[in-house]
């Protein structure tokens, strides 16, 4: 019976023991030049109310309600949670000397964070957490910091009350002062390498941005910048240099900025792997994602209980499906895309270990804090290598280009100096001679700017070249660059006559070997003007040229003028007109033109023409003019586009009123 008595009161005392557990010791003989990790030893009290104040957490009956919580060796992981929660430990320093230590929250995202030290000289509370000012923080730093002055042979409880509403991860540890004031010293000489690498690369590529003008340049800096903000926001050094005194920025800034990152990915990796031409059928997903980023962060902004671990999935997300473009590029031997997919390998990584520590699935500990930093460095490195291997393609693209325009040109220079030579020695034979040449020389221009008849039944054209004399200033070209894309280049040469048609050879000379470039129009206008410039500025001649670029597919024309008259685009009863975008051609070596774009319908019509057209003069010296033009051809939209044109002949005839026509003459009418 006895015996059943003692067991009996040994069960009811292990139960009680279970169920109120004491609070753990924590000896300061164990505190060295490394922390103590207090995750492990502490008690938890989770208060759902969020009502307890310190009086009523230190009582007898809430004493008995703190248990043991589940940890990692380093840290708590609360995830989100409305709750407050209380921690409590108590400090034993056995020594014979005073202890100057350090408590270390090691995580910059906690809105409320007060210390309580219970000590035998009574209850001290030090408030702290983003929503106190850094500067009357009791340390400031990056992280939420708490020097605490243990006494000789004494026993110290510490509470912490936390509540939050960001994911609460709660990495705990306890320092000697003088081995934390080293060990901050040595983080922000990490932190500044990183951001001093950060701020050259940005530097660095934005100088290779307004050199190059590749815009992949300048997504790269954008990515780069809000890369670092990002970071800067993720562990705390926003805080404490850029946004001090703002609760706000610190609850909402981090997964804003993520979505940033993100959307400015997407758009960098739209443009360098060039995911619409080579994954046409999976390019508008990343529109989609884009559109999902924006309308989340809206959304969390308004309401962010509901929506920040809709947020925080997303991200995940978004994350997955930019490395899977990635590896969809890679398989398609993309060079570029090898880089890009090791480079976001490494972002993928970090986002995917932030956002499972925030939900609470894994851990808190220094590889789950401090890894999107790491990530994100490797990120930016390789990304800057592929961005380098992307420089050094267009390095080499330019010098074959150049190579073979240059070897061209020596053809053509060759046969334009042949051809001037036998032309100059005909012209000073007989006029009968001069005019049999003129005869040749037109049936040759003539035969240069001839259009195949297949071309001409898929682009529905119809044009008109008169010259002014046997031979003239005009040229037009039209080539098919891929099924349903096709380039058109118009020319007017200064002058008519002999002169203007020999500068019409050179123009094919130069554009031939250059048309079927997979350039844009304003680059091979570019190119065009610098071969012009090096070998036929002795001349003294000037032309007008323009080149578009006709999508059937993407009912898109991109267009580049060098100062050449605007084009006519109608459709929905309007006129759009498609301005020039540069200077003449023969003004000025490196000359920069900008290439515009426009869309189209199918029913659209489209004019090209040459001055000669609006330029004609009655006997009064009246010109007929762009504005004339311009109502004529929406007058007679209605027409087939022959009649308008043999219209528009008369037109001007009858406006000349006899007058002889002053310029050559050329028009190109497309039914779309």
């Amino acid at each position: 019976m006895q015996i059943k008595k003692l067991l009996f009161l040994f069960f009811i005392f292990g139960f009680w023991t279970n169920l109120f557990p004491e609070t753990p010791t924590v000896d300061l003989t164990n505190l060295g030049e490394t922390p103590i990790f207090l995750a492990k030893s502490m008690l938890v009290y989770e208060d759902t109310s969020q009502n307890l104040d310190w009086d009523e957490i230190h009582s007898e009956t809430s004493k008995n309600k703190f248990q043991t919580f589940p940890s990692s060796e380093e840290a708590f992981n609360f995830s989100y949670s409305k709750s407050t929660f209380w921690l409590k430990v108590l400090i034993n320093n056995p020594t014979d000397e005073d202890v100057h230590s350090n408590l270390v929250i090691a995580y910059p995202r906690i809105k409320t964070l007060d210390l309580f030290v219970n000590s035998k000289d009574g209850t001290k509370r030090i408030p702290s957490g983003y929503s106190v000012p850094v500067e009357k923080r009791p340390y400031q730093s990056r992280f939420f910091v708490f020097p605490i002055l243990f006494a000789k042979q004494s026993k110290t409880e510490l509470y912490i009350k936390v509540n939050s509403p960001n994911a609460i991860n709660l990495p705990i540890q306890l320092w000697r002062q003088k081995f934390y004031d080293r060990h901050e010293i040595d983080d922000h000489v990490m932190q500044a390498i990183y951001f001093g690498i950060t701020i050259a690369m940005i530097v660095f590529n934005l100088f290779l941005f307004f050199i190059l003008r590749d815009e992949s340049y300048l997504l790269y800096v954008l990515v780069v910048f809000s890369i670092a903000i990002s970071i800067a926001a993720y562990n705390g050094i926003a805080s404490e240099y850029i946004w001090k005194n703002s609760p706000w920025l610190d609850q909402y800034a981090i997964n804003l900025f993520i979505s940033i990152v993100l959307i400015l990915f997407l758009i960098f990796m739209r443009n360098l792997l060039q995911t619409k031409k080579i994954l046409p059928k999976l390019d508008p997903i990343n529109i989609i994602l884009i559109v999902i980023q924006i309308v989340l962060s809206i959304a969390y902004i308004i309401s962010f209980d509901t929506f920040v671990r809709l947020l925080v999935l997303s991200h995940s997300i978004t994350s997955l499906w930019i490395l899977i473009i990635g590896v969809m590029c890679s398989l398609k031997k993309q060079r570029i895309a090898y880089f890009f997919l090791l480079a976001f390998a490494f972002l993928f990584l970090a986002l995917i270990v932030s956002t499972l520590r925030a939900l609470g699935y894994i851990p808190t500990n220094v590889f789950t804090i401090e890894g999107p930093q790491y990530g994100s460095a490797a990120e930016m490195m390789l990304l800057a290598f592929a961005l380098a291997d992307r420089y050094n393609t267009i390095i080499r693209e330019k010098e074959i280009a150049e190579s073979k325009v240059k070897s061209n040109l020596e053809r053509s220079n060759l046969d334009l100096e042949e051809k001037v030579r036998e032309r100059t020695f005909k012209l000073n034979q007989t006029l009968s001679a001069m005019r049999r040449d003129l005869f040749v020389a037109k049936n040759i221009q003539e035969n240069s700017i001839q259009v195949d008849p297949q071309l001409l039944r898929e682009l529905k054209l119809v044009y008109r070249y008169l010259p002014v004399s046997e031979v003239g200033g005009d040229f037009f070209d039209i080539i098919r660059l891929q099924n349903a894309n096709f380039r058109i280049l118009i020319a007017d040469a200064t002058g008519h006559g002999v002169h203007a048609a020999m500068i019409t050879m050179a123009i094919k000379g130069l554009y031939d070997p250059i048309k079927e470039f997979e350039l844009q129009p304003n680059q091979v206008l570019e190119i065009f003007n610098e071969e012009f410039m090096d070998n036929f500025v002795s001349l003294n001649s000037l032309l007008t040229a323009m080149i578009l670029d006709i999508n059937f597919n993407e009912k898109t024309i991109h267009f580049a003028s060098a100062g050449h008259p605007a084009a006519v685009l109608l459709h929905d009863g309007k006129i759009e007109l498609l301005a020039k975008t540069g200077r003449m051609i023969g003004l000025k070596k490196q000359t920069h033109y900008d290439l515009k774009s426009t869309k189209f319908q199918s029913g659209d019509r489209l004019f090209i023409f040459t001055d000669g057209v609006y330029e004609a003069f009655n006997s009064k010296n009246e010109e007929f003019g762009e504005e004339n033009l311009h109502k004529f051809l929406m007058a007679t939209n209605s027409l087939p586009l022959g009649q308008v044109e043999e219209n528009l002949l008369n037109t001007l005839e009858n406006f000349q009123n006899g007058s002889d026509r002053q310029d050559d003459l050329t028009i190109l009418g497309f039914d779309l």
